[in-house]
């Protein structure tokens, strides 16, 4: 066997254990409960997409109706409130057509499908009482996706 096949053999090999390496490790992130709500929640939210708006349903029986203004950049009618340094646990479902629940400044994006409910967890920075990230709807629902938008506030 000369060098050069020597060499390819090498480099071949080379790949595979990097390439095995690899679905190795991606085998054991996917089965290891990365996605799984945490043992311990602080608070509860169910999040309801309506065409063009969010709903917000606390525990405490209340709901409120987050509606977009782009004039001026403000929701009116109310938010997704949440306590800072928290763990939040959503249930995002939709009343009518498919929407996308997103707040990218959190790392948070759920679908929200009629009949379906999904559910993540994430963790509320221990930000300043009134600091506020923009949810937005991601999956074109309409005519008025563009402005299907509402703010979690920090409380």
């Amino acid at each position: 066997m000369d060098s050069t096949r020597r060499m390819e053999y090498a480099w071949t090999l080379a790949v595979v254990a990097l390439l095995a390496g690899v679905l190795f490790y991606s085998t054991i992130l996917l089965y290891d409960d990365t996605d799984a709500t945490p043992s311990h929640v602080d608070e509860y939210i169910d999040v309801i997409g309506h065409q063009w708006f969010w709903e917000f349903c606390y525990t405490n029986d209340t709901c409120a109706n987050a509606t977009y203004n782009p004039s001026n950049n403000t929701a009116t009618g109310g938010a997704m409130w949440v306590r800072p340094g928290t763990e939040v646990q959503i249930n995002v479902t939709s009343d009518d057509v498919i929407h996308s629940f997103n707040v990218p400044s959190l790392g948070v994006r759920l679908d929200a499908i009629p009949g379906r409910v999904n559910t993540i967890a994430f963790a509320v920075p221990a930000a300043p009482v009134g600091t506020s990230y923009l949810i937005q709807c991601t999956e074109f629902c309409g005519t008025y996706h563009g402005i299907m938008r509402a703010f979690v506030v920090v409380t």
